[in-house]
């Protein structure tokens, strides 16, 4: 096959037919146009002729950047009309991959696109050409096992809201609970173990009440946390990790309660933050301030030394 450059009417081109789309950023290409204005082009966009017109498949943003500058004509890098489906995939993966590492949506799409036309074996095989790093067999089929979510997965993995491990925690799990989880993630953000957490500790909860987990997941409780309008995302993600810790570990949570009401009583001031151990797993409980002068330094050890004298901190120590 032998790809050449000539010049086409953009208005040949079939904008509408994004098939070889794997790019899940939206660029702003006011100053690719600005750019395109001043130097030209750099590197042309590649396209494909199908059905008498023209598919793209890499540089969407030139031909849109194009199109801002009202330009008839372009430059293209045209494929080989014997090209497949397969050949051309490859190449828009590999454009973007060369240019910038891709994002986790943007490479669990492309390994499920390509995996319609290669085995696992063979796109772990050519990956290094193709995704621009090596991909193990075991993590393109993580890859292909994430792709088969539910698309809203996908969508919240592109915006933040779902980590790569917590997808693949969804994985495991039966269909209506993916379902009700990606439901709750898209009005929460969180980190990954924070996400990882609630995961867990609804399953937990949900085996040992003897519910479905998808049940348990459209109880009142978290739909009166997950649909108050007033609160923030972030608010939302405290309020449901409180609700489900003292859910799971009552007794933990009471003695949790039990020692913030004596730090408390201490009076430290909100300059000095005491902490005791996460979920008590350990004996080593967390003190730090913050000083922008020595005055303040000085007043937060004279709280600390007045603390000394309280003993309500040896109790702490002592439970």
């Amino acid at each position: 096959m032998s790809d050449f450059f000539c010049e086409i009417d953009i208005s040949d081109i079939d904008l509408t037919d994004e098939r070889y789309k794997i790019s899940f950023v939206e660029d702003d290409i006011t100053f690719l146009a600005q750019s395109i204005q001043q130097t030209g082009l750099v590197t042309p966009p590649v396209v494909r002729p199908l059905n008498n017109k023209f598919v793209i498949i890499a540089g969407f943003n030139k031909i849109k950047a194009l199109i801002h500058n009202n330009e008839k004509n372009a430059i293209v890098l045209k494929t080989d009309s014997k090209s497949t489906d397969c050949h051309c995939l490859i190449k828009s993966i590999a454009a973007i991959a060369f240019q910038r590492e891709l994002t986790h949506a943007e490479l669990i799409s492309s390994t499920r696109r390509l995996h319609q036309f290669l085995n696992k074996d063979n796109i772990a095989k050519t990956s290094s050409a193709v995704f621009n790093q090596e991909l193990s067999v075991r993590f393109v089929e993580d890859l292909l096992s994430i792709g088969a979510l539910p698309k809203p997965a996908l969508e919240l993995i592109h915006q933040g809201n779902l980590s790569f491990k917590s997808a693949k925690r969804l994985t495991t799990l039966k269909k209506e609970t993916i379902k009700n989880f990606l439901t709750l993630f898209s009005t929460i953000k969180t980190s990954s173990n924070k996400q990882l957490e609630i995961i867990q500790y609804s399953m937990e909860i949900a085996a040992r009440e003897g519910i479905k987990p998808e049940n348990f997941l459209n109880s009142q409780a978290i739909g009166d946390i997950l649909l108050d309008e007033n609160n923030d995302p972030g608010l939302k993600t405290k309020m449901l990790r409180t609700w489900l810790f003292e859910l799971r570990f009552p007794s933990l949570f009471k003695m949790h309660k039990k020692v913030q009401r004596k730090i408390t009583s201490i009076k430290l001031g909100n300059k000095i933050n005491f902490q005791p151990p996460q979920n008590f797993e350990s004996q080593n409980y967390s003190i730090s301030f913050t000083a922008k002068s020595y005055s303040e330094f000085a007043d937060n050890v004279q709280s600390l030394n007045k603390a000394l004298k309280n003993k309500g901190l040896k109790e702490i120590f002592n439970s």
